[in-house]
């Protein structure tokens, strides 16, 4: 099966689920495919495929004695604490810079359904329990209103349809991009186009909060069956473009720094060891220097690159640049 064909599939198992999801009575294999616009065959496929892999849907004797699919009684009948639903209310604050986007609508609506029927009366309540939980969204992107944007790209991955955007690149020049998605990437708190694109002729990134429009074009592409995003970007400290090196970095970091290196998981394939003084050594090997320049540098005279060369000149360079800001007069106001 291609990389174009289990994309659609995935699409459709969704879409039966929250069909069915919608329907507590349940609806016939006609309806469905009606709904759908597919064929009965293919529906019926679909649903065995959810049943094969273990999610709860069944065939079921409804009214008049047709036969429907619906979602098993015992998701119907799972019963929640107080304290579980409370959590889950409270834990919508983690999804709030992704507020308008289509990743955030089911949880909004089980949101909401909560809000109605559980918490309705105890508005003080969770005032106060929001009073004493702070979440920092500094720097995350902002998607209430660019849910139509993301469906579209969304669905233009699904069926790997071209389109053409316009870009404002980060120096504030805007372009136009001919554009083949191939996947969605989150990163600290925004989202990331991974694309082929034809005006390049190799992939890039493209981040959603420069798109200014987004245009759909009648041709289709295909996407390499080598590729795998999270092999794509097992090279890359965060999203940038991998290069066509690779580099083995060790970075020193000293005792008063080191309990914080130690806390997270910075890399996958980070390895950390134990310095004599206290501190502690970070070695991973990466295919771009671009982020994990920055955040050796936002530690500042407790962290020490010993590899690359590459990257301890870049590391200089920076601190020299940096230097002379600071010795250069700024003429008054």
């Amino acid at each position: 099966m291609t990389q174009r064909d289990s994309s659609r599939r995935l699409h459709r198992l969704l879409r039966l689920l929250f069909l069915l999801s919608e329907n507590e009575m349940g609806l016939s294999l006609a309806e469905l495919a009606a709904s759908e616009g597919l064929s009965q065959r293919t529906i019926r496929r679909d649903l065995r495929t959810l049943k094969d892999i273990g999610l709860p849907v069944d065939l079921r004797e409804g009214t008049g004695r047709k036969r429907c699919w619906r979602i098993s009684s015992r998701v119907a009948d799972l019963k929640f604490s107080l304290y579980e639903l409370l959590c889950l209310y409270l834990s919508r604050r983690l999804m709030e810079p992704f507020a308008g986007t289509p990743f955030f609508v089911g949880l909004h609506s089980a949101f909401e359904k909560l809000e109605r029927d559980v918490f309705s009366n105890s508005t003080s309540f969770q005032s106060e329990l929001l009073e004493n939980f702070y979440l920092n969204t500094s720097g995350s992107s902002d998607y209430s209103d660019r849910a139509q944007l993301i469906s579209s790209i969304m669905d233009s991955i699904r069926d790997r349809q071209v389109i053409q955007v316009d870009y404002r690149k980060p120096n504030g020049k805007a372009s136009k991009y001919l554009l083949h998605p191939w996947s969605l990437a989150a990163h600290h708190g925004s989202l990331y186009v991974v694309a082929f694109s034809e005006t390049a002729e190799a992939i890039r990134h493209f981040k959603l909060d420069r798109v200014q429009s987004l245009r759909t074009r009648p041709r289709h592409y295909r996407i390499p069956e080598s590729f795998d995003v999270n092999e794509y970007f097992s090279g890359s400290f965060g999203v940038f473009s991998p290069e066509d090196l690779e580099y083995s970095i060790s970075i020193e970091f000293s005792a008063a720094a080191a309990e914080s290196v130690r806390e997270s998981r910075w890399h996958r394939q980070q390895l950390l060891s134990d310095l004599p003084n206290g501190g502690v050594r970070l070695q991973l090997k990466l295919r771009s220097l671009q982020e994990v320049s920055s955040w050796i540098l936002s530690f500042g005279s407790h962290a020490r690159v010993t590899e690359p060369p590459e990257l301890i000149a870049r590391i200089r360079h920076e601190l020299k640049q940096t230097q002379e800001n600071y010795e250069t007069e700024t003429a008054p106001a």
